[in-house]
C-alpha cells in the first residue's frame, strides 16, 4: 500500500540553559495517512507565534478528494510536547494540541492510538498511574508522621524515623512489583514504531467523491533551544508533504515574532521570503509545490541574556573552571 504523508512535519529542539547538557529534542509532526487515496492538499496555511521560550502553531489544511468516496485514518507520528521527553506517551499530551475537522473540535473519544500501539499505550499509562500513586502515598506517609522536607534536608520528629523508613520501604517494594518504563517496554515500543511507522494519535475522516474538507491543528510547545542556550530556532519541515496526490496548490507559512529582536536573527531559510521589521513577521509563499528538503523552513535566532551566559560558560571551561 502506498504511503502518503498528508501534512507537514514540524520539529523543534531544545535544552535547558546548562553548558554541559546537550539539546533534548521536542518533535512535533504534521498529520498523514497510510491510505492509498487521491486526496490533494489544495492549500496549506501555517501561522506560528514564536516567543523566546514557547511557540503556538496553527496549521490549516484544505483537502479535496479526486477519487471515489473513502474513509481514511489520519494521524501524526511521535509527538513530544515537553522538555526531557524520551518519545513516550504522556497523560498530558492531548492538552497540548487541538484538532478540528470542518471547524468541529474533535473530542478525546475521536482521537485514539493506532490498534497496533494500543497495548503499549495502555502499559505506558499504567506506569504513569503507578508513579502518581507512589508519590501520593509517599506524601501521605510523610504527612502522617510529621516529616518535613526543606531543600535537601528531611526533618523527622523525635521517634518517627524508623516507623517512617519502614513504611517507605514497604511502599518502595510495592512500586517495584508494578510495571515500569524499563528497557523491555522501551524496546517493544521502538520495534512497533519502526516496523510500521505508526502514528501517535489517529482519527477517521470520511471523504465523499469530490468532497472538500478542512483540517486545522493547533499546537502549544516550548520553543527550540540549542546546545547550552547558545541559540534558539524554529524548524518547519515541508518536504514530507511531497506524498500528497498531485502538488500542494498553495502553501503559506508566516511567523510572528514576539519577545524576539529582529537583530538577533542569524539565519533564515529558504532564502526567498518577505520580512516586515516593523511588524516583526517573516513569510514564505509557495505555489504548485512538490516540496523537497530545500523548501524546509528554518529560523535561527538568539536570546541576548542566554548568549551572554553561554559565552561566559565557554570562557570558564577554557580556563579550566
Amino acid at each position: 500500500m502506498k504511503q502518503i504523508f498528508c501534512l507537514i512535519l514540524l520539529i523543534l529542539s531544545c535544552s535547558p540553559v546548562i553548558a554541559d547538557i546537550a539539546p533534548n529534542p521536542i518533535v512535533v509532526n504534521g498529520i498523514y495517512t497510510v491510505a492509498d487515496c487521491k486526496i490533494q492538499m489544495t492549500s496549506e496555511y501555517v501561522f506560528a507565534d514564536i516567543y523566546n521560550d514557547s511557540a503556538k502553531v496553527e496549521c490549516t489544511f484544505n483537502l479535496e478528494n479526486f477519487g471515489d468516496a473513502t474513509e481514511i485514518q489520519i494521524g501524526f507520528p511521535e509527538m513530544n510536547f515537553q522538555y526531557w521527553s524520551m518519545g513516550k506517551y504522556t497523560p498530558t499530551d492531548r492538552g497540548n494540541f487541538s484538532i478540528y475537522v470542518d471547524e468541529r473540535l474533535l473530542t478525546e473519544k475521536d482521537i485514539q492510538v493506532p490498534a497496533e500501539m494500543d497495548s503499549i499505550y495502555r502499559k505506558y499509562m499504567s506506569v504513569y498511574h503507578f508513579d502518581n500513586e507512589y508519590q501520593r502515598k509517599r506524601d501521605s506517609i510523610y504527612a502522617a508522621n510529621g516529616v518535613k522536607e526543606k531543600g535537601n534536608r528531611t526533618i523527622y520528629p523525635p521517634g518517627t524515623y524508623q516507623k517512617t523508613q519502614k513504611a517507605l520501604q514497604d511502599l518502595f517494594e510495592w512500586r517495584e512489583s508494578k510495571p515500569s518504563l524499563g528497557s523491555k517496554l522501551w524496546v517493544e515500543f521502538k520495534e512497533q514504531q519502526e516496523k510500521g511507522n505508526f502514528p501517535w494519535y489517529v482519527w477517521n475522516v470520511k471523504f465523499d467523491r469530490q468532497a472538500k474538507r478542512q483540517i486545522k491543528v493547533v499546537y502549544a510547545l516550548p520553543s527550540g533551544l540549542g546546545y547550552g542556550g547558545d541559540f534558539r530556532y524554529f524548524n518547519y519541515i515541508l518536504r514530507t508533504g511531497s506524498g500528497w496526490y498531485k502538488s500542494i496548490g498553495k502553501a503559506s507559512i508566516k511567523i510572528q515574532l514576539h519577545d524576539i529582536d529582529i537583530e538577533t536573527i542569524e539565519q533564515v531559510a529558504p532564502g526567498i521570503f518577505s520580512i516586515d521589521s516593523t511588524q516583526k513577521t517573516i513569510q514564505w509563499t509557495f505555489t504548485d509545490l512538490e516540496p523537497t528538503a530545500q523548501d524546509d523552513i528554518y529560523l535561527r535566532y538568539y536570546n541576548k541574556a542566554e548568549r551572554r551566559k553561554w559565552d561566559s560558560a565557554k570562557r570558564r571551561r577554557k580556563r579550566g573552571w
